[in-house]
């Protein structure tokens, strides 16, 4: 593999031609540039921190083992994100086969807005460590994990990643219209879930 000092202006796509070259400081560039936005994204599609960090390593792992297969005139964002939501489908639909208990879900019930780590952190409920913002927070993260996996990865990718619809569309492999309608249909349902906790 061949080493040059990256400058961090270049941008994605000129990043992953000299990968195809053989760049491995440009693999480099690319995986720490992505690493928060990436992984985040994951986690809130997974509701699992682990599993997400486990499935960023594999998509970057399949950025790397399929480098030839980008074509350089294509944008690299749409992508990765795009092999980050399959990744995370699969892994969803996986679970729905053979579910598993999370640490990071909410327990549900008198402890909804604890997850069963929190819980075995901190046995005893203190009031004064439940702010209203991560409470609203909280209950945000449990409605995202019940919207179906093509909206909340839509309204993932807009809202927490800040892509373009036409970013996603490309990502998704959807019409621009079929993203505005999940995005709607992702952000109604999630006021009326936080409108239902809230009464």
């Amino acid at each position: 593999m061949k080493s040059e000092p990256i400058g961090a202006e270049r941008t994605d796509e000129a990043l992953m031609a000299l990968v195809q070259d053989g760049y491995t400081d440009a693999f480099e560039t690319l995986v720490k540039r992505y690493e928060r936005p990436l992984f985040n994204y994951m986690r809130r599609m997974l509701g699992d921190a682990g599993e997400a960090e486990d499935l960023f390593q594999e998509a970057f792992l399949r950025v790397y083992t399929h480098r030839d297969r980008f074509r350089t005139t294509g944008r690299f964002r749409p992508w990765v994100y795009k092999i980050a939501t399959n990744l995370c489908r699969d892994r969803l639909r996986k679970r729905r086969r053979r579910p598993e208990v999370s640490l990071d879900w909410p327990l549900g019930g008198e402890d909804a807005a604890q997850s069963l780590a929190d819980r075995i952190a901190s046995p005893e409920a203190n009031p004064s460590d439940h702010a209203a913002a991560s409470e609203t927070a909280e209950r945000l993260e449990a409605a995202l994990a019940k919207l179906s996996d093509k909206h909340r990865a839509v309204f993932l990718m807009a809202r927490y990643e800040g892509m373009a619809y036409d970013e996603i569309a490309r990502s998704l492999h959807i019409p621009v219209g079929t993203v505005k309608s999940r995005m709607n249909k992702a952000v109604g349902f999630l006021m009326n879930a936080l409108r239902e906790t809230n009464e």
